[in-house]
């Protein structure tokens, strides 16, 4: 029987593809799963849960655990934790970009270009 998943999902995060930044999220769905192996340690039986995030020169690989209830609970307060932080570092990032935008006047070619219709 072929795996499920609940999201198995690849993006480069550039328009640019040759740069070679990309997120890599993959959630194994274990609804079909219907033998018990004794030990939850055999590697074989991992359930699959693993996000990748490269920015084309160094990839960072989260491989969570969800095997006891323990591991769940930690599991999902580690991904509440990152989505907080990432959203806060984008509304940082977006007001930097506008302060920035804000200071540095456009290239004269660029106001020749915008005047031009």
């Amino acid at each position: 029987m072929s795996k499920k998943y609940h999201v198995q999902r690849r993006e480069f995060l550039s328009p640019l593809a040759e740069w070679g930044a990309y997120v890599i999220a993959t959630v194994e769905d274990a609804r079909e799963r219907h033998v018990r192996v004794p030990d939850p340690y055999e590697f074989a039986e991992y359930q699959e849960i693993n996000l990748r995030i490269s920015d084309g020169s160094k990839e960072i690989s989260l491989y969570l655990d969800v095997n006891t209830v323990e591991e769940r609970l930690n599991t999902l307060e580690m991904l509440r934790m990152l989505t907080e932080v990432i959203d806060e570092f984008k509304r940082a990032v977006e007001t930097e970009v506008e302060v920035l935008n804000a200071q540095q006047p456009m290239p004269k070619h660029a106001r020749a270009a915008s005047a031009v219709h």
